[in-house]
């Protein structure tokens, strides 16, 4: 059979987003070498089998290896719960597969460096979810920083803030497990919000962290009188010291009542500045503060959806979330058939685990901690 064959590791919600992705890729990008959506791996057989038939996969599995050992599956896109992350990455890349793995990439960075040194040796290549990557205000905002209009970064905040958990009657989910997810708002939010802050600032030095956990339990399931302790931060406030030198700050929370998705971004430098809104997503705002007295003021430039070379929908389309998927995972797919690293990437992911460790650090020991080195190969 020609072309990539691409299994998918779970099929929740974020799984069924990605199948979409991947079934549009072709019509936004028709040069592009077709592929095919070969298996897909759940829990049941039963649930497999209705993936395989809701998703268009050729085949269905209940087992990870059985997915992995398939011949016909070239690359692996893994949306399993954050626990099983590991696991995954691991067996993939022991078979020299490729591996595109959501956020976050470990449970924590001691995982995240053991996953690099297995990657080290092996012939697939692991890329990442941090889709907000490709929004394309945030790829005009990159190049005004690589450009120099920005100038000397001096200050910025970042935030991230959904609602939802507010209900003290919403049951436990491995979401609020730190065994299973590896933290709470920071892990799931800030995640996000962190490689947003190293794609468009620069790398993390040192992070002073507060967090908050506001519902302590909560029914072990719905409807249930048991109940359960929640053992992940709701919401947390980062500050953090560049090693440019720019300072900034980022909050996450999953308990900001009136928000819906509300990723916001704003840098502030020696010659300009921009912002960002997630809400607002078809606009950059920009500051240029070279402008003479009197002729200075924010822009708003159109972004909307300029993705190089796409063939539809046309740019003056208003953005949508799963266009942004559907770039991230083009791009992996590129890099995988070009063989070189994807970005986001291996590298990416470790650090995003790193910089989080160092976050939670901070907020047990009260105390600002530097972000632990990584491998310059990496």
């Amino acid at each position: 059979m020609s072309g990539l064959g691409i299994g998918m590791l779970g099929y929740g919600v974020i799984g069924k987003l990605h199948t979409l992705a991947y079934r549009s890729i072709p019509s936004y990008y028709p040069s592009f070498p077709r592929y095919r959506l070969a298996a897909v791996c759940t829990r049941s057989q039963a649930s497999a089998s209705a993936a395989r038939t809701d998703g268009g996969f050729a085949k269905s599995y209940s087992n990870l290896n059985e997915l992995i050992k398939d011949p016909e599956v070239d690359v692996i896109d893994c949306v399993l719960p954050n626990d099983a992350h590991k696991e995954a990455v691991l067996a993939a890349l022991r078979a020299d597969k490729s591996i595109y793995c959501e956020k976050p990439l470990a449970l924590n960075g001691s995982e995240a460096r053991e996953l690099a040194a297995v990657a080290a040796k092996s012939k697939g290549k692991l890329g990442m979810t941090f889709n907000y990557r490709f929004v394309p205000a945030l790829q005009r905002a990159r190049k005004l920083v690589e450009s120099g209009a920005i100038g000397e970064v001096y200050r910025f905040h970042a935030e991230y803030l959904h609602t939802g958990y507010q209900d003290a009657s919403r049951p436990l989910s491995w979401r609020m497990r730190m065994a299973a997810s590896g933290g709470g708002a920071i892990m799931d939010l800030g995640s996000h919000v962190i490689d947003l802050v190293r794609f468009l600032v620069g790398e993390f030095a040192e992070v002073s962290a507060t967090t908050h956990t506001y519902i302590t339990s909560r029914p072990v399931a719905k409807g249930s009188n048991e109940m359960g302790p929640v053992d992940v931060d709701d919401a947390a406030w980062l500050q953090a010291t560049m090693k440019n030198g720019a300072i900034g700050t980022l909050t996450v929370s999953r308990f900001a009542t009136g928000s819906a998705d509300d990723l916001r971004i704003l840098v502030e430098g020696s010659k300009g500045a921009f912002r960002f809104d997630l809400m607002d997503a078809n606009w950059l705002y920009y500051f240029d503060a070279t402008r003479k007295s009197g002729e200075a003021g924010w822009v708003r430039l159109e972004t909307i959806q300029s993705f190089e070379g796409a063939s539809v929908p046309p740019a003056r389309a208003i953005l949508g979330w799963d266009r942004m998927h559907a770039e991230n995972q083009y791009q992996f797919l590129k890099a995988v058939l070009e063989e070189r690293e994807p970005s986001p990437g291996l590298r990416d992911g470790l650090v995003n685990n790193l910089v989080m460790d160092a976050a939670y650090a901070s907020a047990r020991e009260h105390r600002p901690v530097k972000v632990q080195d990584f491998p310059e190969a990496v």
